[in-house]
């Protein structure tokens, strides 16, 4: 069965009845390939550290963890937001096991520096220990993953769950990859691009056709299917046919990278 790595953002997450629609999509593939499931939950941590009055602020989109912040991302992320996709995907029978980078050490990472500024607790994967997602497609469960993981020192870290997503398809060499996101794929002169090939990306950034946080995410995917992956998506969410469309050329409805 094909592996497929499929990214849930925090603001996908966060619209009514989505996590919901998500299970019954997610149900629907595991016939015909095996997925595994990173999510993040950026919405979800800002309402707690408000509640807290916690300031908090962000450097080159990444944001600053100081030791009770990281505290808290892992109360959300690892705690709320894990177990509440996982809940909605064994109602819909789905076999889901919720886990975080730290569980079996399954990504230990190191501290990350922005342009050489400490922005606290939050890590760069390091090492990946396959051992513990093949341990789990062995009996057919579904890894539902929270980003949150361990340093080498002993302490915990935040991940951007974009890096982390693609960094398990490129040690996985998965067969697809997809972002869900809050667009419906790259635009370029007002319109969904259906198919862009690596060898076009930096072209379409120095034209000025990509800007902002998606020049990133596409640097990303280039690098991830130049690292074995076959295709990455870039896509809206369009109801519970969502994954099976995207995995279906002929109904994608977003934008697909592929060499």
């Amino acid at each position: 069965m094909s592996l497929v790595i499929i990214k849930i953002g925090g603001s996908t997450i966060d619209t009514p009845g989505l996590i919901q629609e998500f299970a019954q999509s997610v149900g629907d593939i595991c016939y015909d390939y095996r997925p595994a499931i990173v999510h993040g939950g950026g919405k979800d941590i800002a309402r707690q550290l408000d509640s807290l009055k916690k300031e908090y602020s962000f450097v080159e989109g990444m944001r600053v963890t100081d030791a009770e912040t990281i505290k808290v991302v892992q109360m959300v992320l690892s705690g709320d937001v894990n177990k509440r996709i996982v809940n909605e995907l064994l109602l819909e029978r789905v076999p889901a096991v919720g886990i975080s980078g730290v569980d079996g050490g399954l990504l230990t990472v190191s501290k990350m520096l922005v342009n050489g500024q400490d922005i606290g607790f939050v890590g760069e994967i390091k090492n990946i220990n396959t051992d513990v997602l093949t341990a789990l497609f062995e009996y057919s469960f579904i890894p539902v993953i929270s980003p949150v993981s361990r340093g080498k020192d002993g302490e915990f870290y935040n991940v951007n769950a974009d890096l982390a997503a693609s960094k398990l398809a490129m040690v996985y060499e998965a067969e697809d990859l997809i972002f869900i996101s809050d667009v419906p794929g790259v635009m370029i002169d007002g319109a969904v691009r259906k198919t862009i090939r690596v060898s076009e990306i930096e072209g379409l950034i120095a034209s000025g056709d990509i800007t902002g946080g998606m020049i990133p995410k596409l640097r990303s995917a280039a690098e991830a299917v130049q690292k074995g992956v076959g295709r990455v998506h870039i896509c809206g969410w369009n109801g519970s046919d969502t994954l099976l469309n995207e995995l279906t050329e002929e109904n994608s409805t977003g934008t697909v990278i592929q060499e």
